[in-house]
């Protein structure tokens, strides 16, 4: 199993620890979250929340690295990890789950194949993925 690993140079979107957004916010590509967010992020691509990040509301992307604070609802469509530092308080949905030494989760997870509409995963609870690698 592999981590992800993204090089600073493929960055679209880059949002700095003393930015804070309240309400929805809609992006493609890679994008780099430092800042705060209180509401609902909708991404299309991989979004990597950094380690000063906090997020409080529901994120929806394909792929979802955190190394932050998560509070709320997070949909990952291909792949979710929690890194050594990122703790996500609330529920997943993503096919797949993979959490760090040092990441936290509290909440529920379903896992599965994607069915309908992003929050809809078959397979409830399969199992989680545990990669100690950094």
């Amino acid at each position: 199993m592999t981590t992800m690993k993204q090089n600073s140079e493929e960055i679209n979107v880059f949002w700095g620890k003393d930015a804070f957004l309240k309400g929805i916010m809609t992006s493609e590509g890679i994008f780099r979250l430092d800042g705060k967010v209180e509401g609902e992020i909708n991404h299309r691509g991989t979004l990597i929340i950094g380690e000063t990040a906090l997020i409080k509301g529901k994120v929806e992307a394909t792929t979802l690295i955190l190394s932050g604070i998560l509070e709320g609802e997070a949909i990952a469509k291909e792949r979710m990890e929690i890194h050594a530092g990122g703790k996500l308080f609330g529920t997943i949905f993503t096919p797949v789950f993979v959490i760090q030494d040092g990441g936290v989760f509290e909440g529920n997870c379903k896992m599965g194949a994607r069915s309908g509409n992003g929050s809809n995963l078959d397979g409830e609870g399969k199992g989680v993925s545990r990669d100690s690698r950094s």
